[in-house]
């Protein structure tokens, strides 16, 4: 390592550590890049760090980043929405295979709630309403990564890999946050049996939040409302794991995934909770015929709701979906219900994907 190598590592450390110390870790931190996406992966209940191959491994599993075999370059593109078109989620993704046991690749994505009404100035200064006062903003959050992985040479049952995360977030024109995190993963394969984890936010994902407090006036104090200042906020590792089994009867294949996301954050509403960690186990079945045509169901987010008259019940998300695989294309769809009464809570996926 030359002289100025040696300078920008112990700056970056020392950087990093003054940012650990005066950081406030926050709970759900950056819970965007948590919802998943993919409508093959959210048909199977989200939890797929074993059997999500291809581009959207970079998002799920990067130990798993690799073009299906035959091919050099795998892309995808994936469009949701939530509560009833009001949020909308966005992906996109593409892996190169670089050699025979490197793949590299990139995806982005975006959250976002658009044309919210800012009504700060919707009163003129007779107290009167004026509805042409009445402006309108988007609240998002992006993230850019840049994976990596490779299948090791000497144990070729194993590969390892990692993703750059670069966040950017904004609520209109009143507040900006920029973030970074690094992801680390791994990934076992033997025959019909695969593994798969990844840790996120590894070194924890940092947020530096500037508040634009201009945008507020005396309008905005005077409901009450104090302006927020300008924080670093950092999101703690987590972990999603799984393990998938494929049985192959004639021209069906059947393939089975458990697994789980385990949080550090403090105690959330999931159904094995503590303290120290949180476990939110999920499930999925996919029924695939030559190939070419899939079915698939999953179950997740088992939750403990505490209601003020009545017991403790229980709650989860089934989900399910199809796909369809001609040559060098598939379509995925995927549904998710969370309330079996509230169309807001129903969720539809859908994923294009191509190989070269």
């Amino acid at each position: 390592m030359n002289i100025k190598s040696y300078t920008l590592f112990i700056s970056v450390s020392a950087f990093l550590t003054a940012q650990t110390a005066s950081a406030q870790v926050v709970k759900y931190g950056n819970d965007f890049l948590n919802i998943g996406t993919g409508g093959r992966e959210q048909a199977l209940g989200g939890g797929t760090a074993a059997s999500t191959t291809g581009a959207a491994a970079g998002y799920w599993n990067p130990a798993n980043l690799s073009a299906p075999k035959g091919y050099k370059t795998d892309i995808c593109a994936t469009h949701s929405f939530y509560f009833g078109g009001l949020a909308q989620y966005d992906f996109a993704a593409g892996c190169y295979q670089a050699d025979s046991l490197t793949s590299v690749g990139m995806s982005f994505l975006r959250l976002g709630v658009d044309d919210i009404q800012n009504t700060i100035y919707l009163f003129d200064q007779n107290g009167e309403p004026d509805f042409s006062r009445i402006t309108y903003f988007s609240t998002a959050d992006y993230a850019l990564f840049f994976s990596v992985g490779r299948r090791l040479r000497f144990l070729p049952d194993f590969s390892v890999g990692g993703n750059v995360k670069l966040i950017y977030r904004m609520e209109g024109s009143f507040a900006r946050a920029y973030g970074f995190g690094i992801d680390l993963a791994a990934s076992y394969k033997k025959r019909d049996f695969s593994a798969g984890i990844i840790l996120r936010d590894a070194t924890t994902t940092f947020d530096v939040w500037n508040i634009n407090k201009e945008k507020f006036d005396s309008t905005y104090l005077a409901t009450g409302n104090s302006i927020p200042e300008n924080s670093v906020e950092q999101t703690a590792p987590s972990i999603l794991w799984s393990a998938a089994y494929t049985v192959h009867l004639g021209r069906f294949a059947f393939m089975g995934e458990i697994g789980s996301e385990i949080t550090f954050d403090g105690k959330r509403n999931y159904l094995i909770r503590s303290d120290f960690a949180c476990v939110n186990p999920c499930a999925g079945l996919e029924v695939s015929f030559m190939d070419m045509a899939f079915v698939r169901f999953g179950i997740s987010d088992f939750m403990k709701n505490n209601h003020l008259y009545i017991s403790r019940t229980y709650s989860y998300v089934p989900s399910l979906g199809a796909g369809i695989k001609v040559s060098r294309f598939s379509f995925d769809y995927a549904f998710m219900d969370a309330s079996t009464n509230s169309y807001e809570y129903r969720t539809n996926v859908f994923t294009l994907g191509a190989r070269f």
